[in-house]
C-alpha cells in the first residue's frame, strides 16, 4: 500500500497536536518533522503527538540555516556538524529513520573543501553507526551532491528530490536519472519557475505527468510526500477542507 506524507506545518494556526489529527483525518498516513526549535518549542514532542494520532513519522528535517558553515574551516561550522550528529541521534532516539540535509544554503554557497567532505563523512560514519539514513536535498547548487556522492559511498547516503527546487533552480538537469538509485525522499511541491512557492502539486506549472513517469522509471516505492502549504489556497479557510485537496492530489501524482 503506498502511503502518502505532509509535512507537519501546512498554513494554519493549529496546535501542533491539531496538526496530526486533521492529517490523519484527511487520510495522509504520515509526516515529515522539521526537527529544530526555530518554530515549536516542543518539536521532540512531536513523534508522541504523531504515534497518538496513528501517523508515523516519515523523516525529519535538519536546521539548514547554517548549511554553507559546513565547507568553512572554523568553529562555526565544527560546531553546526555537531548540531547535526546531535540531529542523528535524535532520530535514533525518536524512531526516525531518516534525516534530511541542506548540503548548502542560498545562491551563493561556500566552494567544495575537504573540510566539508571530512566534516560529511564523520556525520555519516555516526549515521551508519545508528542505521539512520542521510538523504541530501537537490539546492540552489546541485553540482554539491555530485561532489559529495564521488567523495563518499555510503548505503546510508542517499537523495531527497525536492520537485519545487528543481523546477526553479535546476529544471535541465535530469537529478533522478543521476540519483534514482539513491532516492530516500521526496519533498513534492509545485511553483511558478519564480518563487518557492511550497504549493501544492498541479497548481503551478511543473509536469507532473512527466515527473511520474519518471518516479516509476526509477521504481520508486515510497511515501508520496508533500512538503506544501496553502499558497494559492488561501481562500480555503477550514484545514479539513484543504487536506483533503492534497490529499485528492498526492494520489494523483502516481496515477499517470
Amino acid at each position: 500500500m503506498r502511503n502518502y506524507t505532509i509535512v507537519d506545518w501546512f498554513g494554519y494556526n493549529l496546535s501542533p497536536r491539531e496538526r496530526m489529527n486533521v492529517i490523519k483525518s484527511a487520510g495522509f498516513t504520515g509526516v515529515i518533522l522539521l526537527w529544530t526549535d526555530q518554530f515549536d518549542s516542543d518539536y521532540k514532542d512531536f513523534p508522541r503527538y504523531a504515534m497518538e494520532a496513528g501517523l508515523f513519522v516519515e523523516n525529519a528535517h535538519a536546521p539548514y540555516i547554517e548549511a554553507n558553515t559546513l565547507w568553512e574551516d572554523n568553529s562555526i561550522g565544527h560546531e553546526y556538524a555537531k548540531k547535526l550528529i546531535t540531529c542523528i541521534e535524535d532520530c535514533d532516539t525518536y524512531e526516525i529513520p531518516t534525516l534530511v540535509m541542506h548540503p548548502t544554503n542560498g545562491k551563493t554557497p561556500l566552494p567544495v573543501s575537504n573540510t566539508g567532505i571530512e566534516r560529511l563523512k564523520r556525520i555519516i560514519d555516526r549515521a551508519e553507526s545508528l542505521n539512520i539514513n542521510i538523504a541530501l536535498e537537490n539546492m540552489e547548487s546541485p553540482q554539491y551532491l555530485e561532489f559529495i556522492f564521488s567523495k563518499i559511498q555510503s548505503n546510508r547516503l542517499g537523495f531527497c528530490f525536492d520537485s519545487g527546487h528543481h523546477n526553479l533552480y535546476s529544471p535541465d538537469l535530469d537529478l533522478l536519472s543521476l540519483y534514482g538509485t539513491k532516492l530516500m525522499a521526496l519533498h513534492l511541491h509545485d511553483n511558478n519557475s519564480k518563487t518557492d512557492m511550497h504549493a501544492l502539486p498541479f497548481s503551478g506549472n511543473i509536469d507532473w505527468n512527466k515527473l511520474s513517469d519518471k518516479l516509476k522509471s526509477v521504481d520508486y516505492k515510497g511515501a508520496i510526500a508533500f512538503e506544501t502549504r496553502n499558497t494559492g489556497f488561501e481562500y480555503v479557510q477550514s484545514e479539513d477542507e484543504f487536506l483533503s485537496i492534497a490529499i485528492a492530489k498526492a494520489k494523483d501524482v502516481l496515477s499517470y
